[in-house]
């Protein structure tokens, strides 16, 4: 029987030190993965993604995984609640359309679940369930940390490929009613202050608003999704135009995340 691969990014909260945490499916055809055997995918990560939600403070003791079995142990010397983000695949037979198990965490402890490029799932101690769907061909999320744009500055985030192989274009998302579709948040919880954004086919444009006397810069996390013609381009360009002092980085679906530079910078998809 043939197998699908998909890849999941596991964010913690309020997870407990010195304590025990466990996934185990419960589904024929659904197991762990590590994905495919490709130079630069993420394969299985810890705190790898940007999303700039979780500070670098080291909280895992001991990690292990076999085909049913995802298991955690947490540093009795990390904060008493921490968060942290967790990358791998799950190898889901043809036939399999949905997961069902059960997890192993403290109480006070939330787990969003992203499966590809659909609306996360939130998990909690005790029973797990998710609808799987097969990733979308020619989509890929794309994951932004923008940090330093200043009061009253633009930042252009720009996307190319090489013309001879084809074409891609910033979309909304796969095109069924449970795509998670693009998100813009601040990476400390405020609000998002910005006086204009504009998403267009090859460009993302945000600006920053002016204020009296100066202000702090603005810290951003944005998910963006790609589309692609044909089926069988391979890369994509992305360039930074605007304020030097901006800084970007992106991962695309779960590859090895990069800085964007002046220059078109090569992501693989």
């Amino acid at each position: 029987m043939s197998h699908t691969l998909i890849p999941v990014i596991l964010q913690f909260t309020n997870v407990a030190n010195n304590s025990n945490l466990s996934f185990t499916f419960t589904t024929p055809g659904v197991r762990w993965s590590l994905g495919k055997g490709i130079g630069d995918s993420l394969g299985f990560s810890y705190n790898v993604t940007p999303d700039g939600v979780y500070q670098p403070v080291p909280c895992l003791q001991d990690v292990s995984f076999n085909n049913d079995v995802l298991s955690l142990r947490t540093s009795s010397q990390a904060p008493t609640l921490f968060g942290f983000t967790l990358t791998l695949f799950l190898e889901v037979a043809d036939d399999a359309s949905f997961l069902t198990g059960y997890c192993t965490l403290n109480n006070e402890a939330v787990v969003y679940g992203y499966l590809g490029n659909e609306r996360p799932v939130l998990w909690r101690n005790g029973r797990i369930s998710a609808v799987i769907q097969p990733p979308s061909v020619s989509y890929r999320s794309v994951l932004f940390n923008i940090e330093g744009l200043k009061p009253g500055k633009q930042v252009d985030i720009e996307l190319n490929t090489d013309p001879d192989y084809g074409k891609v274009s910033w979309v909304l998302g796969p095109g069924h009613g449970n795509a998670l579709g693009i998100d813009l948040s601040s990476n400390d919880g405020g609000s998002v202050p910005l006086s204009m954004l504009s998403y267009t086919k090859n460009h993302i444009v945000m600006q920053s608003p002016t204020t009296d006397g100066g202000g702090g810069a603005t810290n951003l996390v944005l998910l963006a999704y790609v589309s692609w013609q044909p089926d069988d381009v391979r890369y994509l360009y992305l360039r930074v135009v605007g304020d030097p002092d901006v800084s970007v980085y992106a991962q695309v679906g779960t590859r090895q995340p990069q800085w964007v530079s002046p220059g078109y910078t090569l992501f693989t998809l």
